[in-house]
């Protein structure tokens, strides 16, 4: 956009109007719209998700892995599958053939891996629980976990990312343990289940400073995605912020127990924002020669959090909760080609 000329400065003679500075309205935020989302393909814009949900919790899908969505061509020249920032596949697999008990108690069979196996939930939160997974998704191609204190800490590359994935598994553990304790929750509504999976995944995706110490992160799949890479995680912040405000002061509170409990988990300089259900706000410089942008938190204190670009509406039924997770994770895929 060509700049504009600054007006000339007025003279001191009376007969003189001093010209009217334009004042710049402030810039609105877009409205996101799945249909419109170019980092989905056609079909999946069509679906308005990944997945067939509905086949999926009955269990009519024939494929083994159904929940996991083949890769998909970018506008970069690479192709990238997606990284199930929440819900993991094999845990929506297990979810599905989950045992049916009295008094709307189920419970995960025996033959499925820890931290799922015989671990009882609501039937209720089902439904709830799949619709919102079905969104929260990001490319692997650009998807950098953060691995659990447990487990050392830093980062691990995901499948597919092109950085060494060394601590994978224990960060898809901490995802899986949370998917737990959704189930668990007897006050999950759609919008607790979309707004906590949404501060999940951003707190799962490796800050930048920890992202740039993780081996071989140079050679990170999504090369275009490296100087905006802590923009990314605050743009993903604070859509699910906007999100979080938009909930009843019963339906935070429960956001937050489940925020405490994942950060809790995380190397201890990782740390909640107050009054928030995210970290405060990083710096999104490139620190020195790190291969990916992104430092450190601005302030030892709450701090305040900008607005997102894109806004959507309140979440009210399960495919909203679904739909705000794809909205949440956009910032962490590459356009389809």
């Amino acid at each position: 956009m060509p700049s504009r000329k600054r007006p000339h400065s007025a003279t001191t003679n009376s007969n003189t109007v001093a010209p009217i500075r334009a004042i710049k309205k402030p810039r609105r935020a877009h409205r996101y719209r799945i249909e419109r989302d170019r980092t989905l393909t056609s079909s999946q814009q069509t679906l308005r998700g990944f997945v067939d949900v509905n086949a999926a919790l009955t269990g009519r899908l024939s494929k083994k892995n159904y929940f996991r969505v083949p890769s998909n061509p970018t506008v970069h020249s690479f192709s990238s599958g997606y990284h199930e920032a929440g819900l993991t596949t094999d845990s929506a697999n297990h979810l599905t053939a989950r045992l049916h008990g009295q008094k709307g108690i189920s419970q995960f069979r025996s033959n499925a891996p820890e931290p799922l196996r015989n671990k009882k939930f609501y039937e209720a939160n089902v439904s709830t629980v799949m619709h919102a997974g079905d969104g929260l998704r990001t490319d692997t191609a650009q998807t950098v976990l953060s691995v659990p204190r447990r487990d050392g800490g830093g980062g691990a590359g995901h499948s597919g990312s092109g950085v060494k994935q060394s601590g994978q598994k224990s960060a898809h553990d901490l995802l899986r343990e949370s998917t737990v304790e959704l189930l668990q929750n007897k006050n999950l509504t759609s919008g607790i289940a979309a707004v906590a999976f949404g501060a999940f995944a951003v707190a799962s995706m490796a800050p930048g400073e920890v992202a740039s110490k993780t081996p071989n992160i140079r050679k990170l799949k999504a090369q275009h995605v490296r100087d905006h890479w802590e923009q990314n995680r605050e743009e993903v912040k604070a859509r699910v912020e906007d999100q979080y405000q938009r909930l009843s002061t019963n339906e935070q509170q429960e956001v937050d127990t489940h925020m405490q409990s994942f950060f809790q988990k995380l190397p201890k300089d990782r740390r909640l924002a107050n009054g928030r259900c995210t970290s405060p706000v990083r710096d999104t410089r490139r620190q020195h020669k790190n291969a990916v942008s992104g430092g450190g938190y601005v302030s030892k204190r709450n701090d305040i959090l900008p607005g997102p670009r894109k806004k959507r509406s309140a979440i009210h039924s399960d495919q909203d909760a679904r739909e705000a997770t794809s909205y949440f994770t956009q910032p962490f895929r590459s356009n389809r080609s």
